[in-house]
């Protein structure tokens, strides 16, 4: 029975299944890609990655939760970039503080979003600009928190298209696109495959990628910049992983080394297509970079947010 202990601290990582915490509730695109790289983790590590929705607080509840566990490796963070470059800014009063709580290990992948609204409402990106201009902050929009990328999105749009909105939060990107379908709001910008079946079946109407290129699961949709002019109309989900300050460097490495090949798999790959979604290449040095680009990027539309 004494040698329980140290039997166990001699055990190979990972011995038992690891959790891997998602900020947003299920069937969102950070619910569903997380759970693809999960999947593919797991076959490398030869334990269950558990995927673990922590709602609320535009993902700061998950950011919480992952910053108190302990650091041994077997709890884990999908990181959103815009969890981690704009809610330090809009949510002042979080708790954690990333860059002191928190380590990154790799980035993941990157969903471009898709800019929708109820039929009916506009055709176009320029005709819905023109009613927006006109509505004077009276058209509302959808999002899966304050600080979200949908929020993201609609603050890029309102920078971009000289007009404003007015947010309304849900706990999850499909809660948002849901409320579009319903009425309760006129617009959201959600991940592909989230919207790419309503907008197919026509009970939603697609106004343009928000993307530096069309989009393989919508060709036919144009780019803001094809669409109105508007090439700096770019955004979406992007997100990495990341683990509690005092993991040990070699599970660090594990980890990398093991996701990485799960983005490299066949299966996961052509899964994450589907999805509207593409994997990100990179160690922890080059998701922090991204991070510091798109804090570079947020900065100067927040003061107004």
């Amino acid at each position: 029975m004494l040698l329980a202990p140290a039997i166990a601290r001699a055990q190979p990582y990972p011995a038992r299944p690891i959790r891997l915490i998602v900020g947003f509730g299920a069937g969102g695109i950070s619910d569903l890609i997380a759970r693809i790289v999960a999947e593919g983790a797991s076959q490398q590590l030869g334990q269950p990655v558990v995927v673990e929705n922590r709602t609320g607080a535009g993902g700061n509840i998950a950011f919480e939760t992952a910053a108190r566990a302990t650091p041994d490796g077997y709890t884990l963070l999908f990181a959103g970039v815009a969890t981690l470059t704009v809610n330090p800014v809009l949510i002042p009063s979080t708790t954690f503080d990333a860059a002191r709580d928190l380590v990154t290990i790799a980035p993941l992948a990157s969903t471009p979003h898709v800019l929708v609204v109820k039929p009916g409402l506009a055709a176009s990106l320029p005709e819905f600009l023109v009613k927006a201009r006109a509505a004077r902050g009276d058209f509302t929009w959808s999002t899966a928190g304050v600080g979200t990328s949908p929020h993201q999105t609609m603050l890029l749009t309102q920078a971009l298209g000289d007009c404003r909105f007015t947010p309304v939060h849900y706990r999850s990107g499909a809660a948002g696109v849901q409320a579009v379908l319903t009425g309760e709001v006129q617009v959201t910008a959600e991940a592909t495959a989230v919207v790419v079946e309503h907008i197919r079946a026509g009970t939603l109407v697609a106004l343009a990628a928000a993307s530096t290129e069309r989009l393989a699961l919508l060709p036919d949709l144009p780019t803001a910049a094809e669409a109105a002019n508007l090439p700096g109309l770019t955004n979406g989900s992007s997100a990495g992983l990341a683990a509690p300050r005092g993991v040990p460097d070699a599970i660090r490495a594990r980890l990398a080394e093991a996701f990485a090949a799960a983005l490299r798999h066949p299966v996961v790959v052509d899964r994450l297509t589907q999805q509207g979604t593409f994997a990100l290449r990179g160690d922890a040095a080059s998701f922090d970079a991204m991070v510091n680009e798109e804090r570079a990027r947020w900065r100067p539309l927040l003061a107004g947010a």
